[in-house]
């Protein structure tokens, strides 16, 4: 369900800006990357179709049968000048296309540059919340050991301008350390909760230190990246046994897998800071986490909306209303990955006597009760204001939908749930108000 409430933009507008910098940077890398694979696969191909015509024309010109005879050990060749000629000509390009084709070049490339992005695009969000913190507490700096010489002080007008040094000193210092000691710097010093149940950040960890040799080592693997990353962490279909001295590579299951990870890192920690942080915007917080969960599941990216929903359990809310959507999405979330033994467990939860129409419709259409379902479809109209497109977008009814009854059923219900409520309108409105009544005559 995505929220109805207008979202305040004035209070916590700061988390408002770091949270859209750092969605849009991914948003916009992912569709870089679906826009130019194509491309990128095309090119690969035809260099390599080059490299196999080549051959094809080398055994042509040679005698040398395309299939291997079983029978024969080993082909005598007997070749005229021309014909060697024609093999010194076809060798002499089989370097060059050999490798730009035996290696898929192009979508190497692709995967490589987006994955160090990627990775780019979460310090810029760890940068974002440490800068955050210390312009909002600006005191707390006061108890750091940090160094300024007479000569940089000279060249400050005033004193924000050197409280914004001190701040992008200490944001630098942070970055250039690795992911163990940043995780360490938020939960010791800026007591932020990292929720490692939750979050993987043996992953994103490894992800830093492959980013590290892609960048500095040639893609070599080195002593470093075995003692710092736990490649076992890793899908085995991404990640090879892996060994010091090998070329490490970027391939696009190992991409995409790096990309929700970061993805959902970064939204977790942009929420529990916030929610610390910022206490009097929670509110703001909450419409942003609902918004979010709705997108990766109208997306179909169920383990993300999962796991946001399970992190958004342990949040303490705004109100009742935020905490329903919020429990019915994560009961979305179970419902479409197949997880029912859990799913039944969250709706026992629910104190359905006390539910708006709104929410029964959703209730019933979790426990796919499709009968009880279209029961309560006139009371949520009427109510709580549900149109037709809520019925045709939301994922909550994405089961439903597939019935060949279900649109048709839901247009009669609107049309004649509309033509109710507008008689229940006009006759409100043609009672007589209390000043009219007075005036009318005494029976």
């Amino acid at each position: 369900m995505a929220s109805n409430e207008n979202r305040v933009e004035k209070k916590g507008r700061d988390f408002d800006s770091i949270h859209n910098n750092f969605v849009k940077n991914l948003e916009n890398l992912k569709l870089f990357v679906n826009n130019l694979t194509p491309i990128a696969l095309k090119h690969d191909k035809r260099f390599k179709d080059n490299l196999e015509n080549a051959g094809k024309k080398l055994a042509k010109i040679c005698g040398i049968p395309l299939q291997a005879d079983t029978n024969k050990s080993q082909v005598k060749l007997k070749l005229t000048e021309k014909k060697k000629n024609q093999i010194e000509s076809l060798l002499r390009k089989i370097p060059q296309l050999a490798s730009r084709s035996i290696i898929p070049a192009n979508t190497e490339l692709l995967y490589k540059s987006s994955f160090v992005i990627l990775i780019s695009h979460f310090d810029f969000l760890i940068s974002d919340l440490i800068r955050y913190y210390h312009r909002t507490y600006p005191d707390n700096l006061s108890g750091k050991e940090v160094s300024i010489s007479f000569n940089e002080l000279k060249a400050f007008d005033d004193i924000p301008e050197v409280l914004d040094y001190l701040i992008n000193k200490e944001v630098e210092k942070i970055l250039y350390s690795n992911l163990e000691d940043q995780k360490k710097y938020f939960k010791t010093y800026l007591k932020v909760d990292l929720k490692e149940s939750i979050i993987p950040w043996n992953r994103i960890n490894e992800a830093t230190e492959r980013r590290h040799i892609i960048v500095h080592n040639n893609d070599i693997i080195n002593r470093r990246y075995l003692k710092n990353a736990d490649v076992s962490a890793m899908p085995s279909e991404t990640t090879p046994q892996l060994k010091e001295g090998q070329k490490i590579g970027i391939g696009r299951d190992y991409l995409l897998t790096i990309f929700d990870e970061i993805f959902l890192a970064g939204i977790i920690l942009i929420q529990s800071c916030w929610r610390k942080w910022k206490k009097d915007s929670i509110a703001n917080a909450d419409d942003i986490l609902i918004q979010t969960i709705y997108e990766a599941l109208s997306e179909e990216r169920w383990p993300i909306a999962q796991r946001l929903g399970l992190y958004s359990k342990e949040c303490e809310v705004s109100n009742e209303q935020k905490r329903l959507y919020l429990d019915i999405n994560y009961c979305q979330s179970l419902k479409w990955s197949g997880n029912g033994e859990q799913l039944i467990k969250e709706l026992e939860k629910f104190d359905i006597t006390s539910l708006r129409p709104i929410y029964l419709v959703a209730y019933y259409a979790l426990k796919s009760d499709i009968k009880s379902f279209y029961k309560r479809v006139p009371d949520a109209i009427m109510i709580d204001n549900m149109d037709l497109n809520k019925f045709l977008e939301w994922p909550l009814f994405r089961e439903f939908r597939k019935d060949p009854n279900y649109h048709k059923t839901i247009r009669t219900l609107l049309r004649s749930s509309k033509r109710k409520k507008a008689k229940v309108i006009l006759h409100e409105e043609s009672k007589p108000t209390p000043s009219q009544a007075e005036d009318l005559p005494a029976n």
